[in-house]
């Protein structure tokens, strides 16, 4: 089952982020960044879900399945998997030693504060490795800023809408 469950959410994770460039690319800030990132609330789902060693195979999975679409596969992009599924892992990480406690997910609060954690420390990680493997990929700025709201906005806006789901009675059924 969970291996079932791992590949799911892979190939949702790398449907969501074709999906994503397509909807929001008028909005895209430039090639790596856009202002809402709906993947990014995948990688946080996986690892709540399936916990953090299922959960991040599910985020590089899908990651995998994203590679032979790349014009231009170099090292970079691979590290980039990396820095994808490393992000909600410190995330959690650093929400559990500072709460000294276990994420609710019923939690809106909860949802919030580990949104905003991921979304810094996603941004860290592919900044940290574009400064030594790629700093061309740094091409503005702003742009760390600029990847932290993309994070930020598209993880908020898939915990609400996973919520939203969540009350439609034949859903809430289900999970009761």
């Amino acid at each position: 089952m969970p291996i079932l469950l791992i590949i799911s959410s892979a190939v949702l994770f790398s449907c969501l982020h074709e999906l994503n460039q397509w909807a929001f690319s008028f909005l895209s800030f430039n090639d790596h960044i856009s202002p809402i990132y709906l993947p990014g609330f995948i990688r946080v789902l996986n690892i709540l879900i399936l916990g953090p060693v299922n959960g991040s195979i599910a985020t590089l999975l899908g990651g995998l399945f994203l590679l032979p679409f790349q014009f231009n596969l170099n090292v970079v992009e691979v590290v980039n998997l990396f820095c994808s599924a490393s992000g909600p892992l410190i995330a959690l990480w650093i929400f559990k030693l500072s709460f000294t406690r276990e994420i609710k997910l019923t939690s809106s609060k909860d949802l919030l504060v580990l949104s905003a954690i991921y979304s810094l420390c996603n941004a860290l990680m592919h900044h940290f490795a574009w400064s030594l493997l790629d700093p061309n990929a740094l091409s503005v700025p702003f742009q760390f800023f600029e990847m932290v709201l993309g994070d930020f906005t598209g993880t908020v806006l898939g915990a609400v809408i996973l919520k939203l789901l969540i009350k439609i009675p034949f859903i809430h059924k289900k999970i009761e």
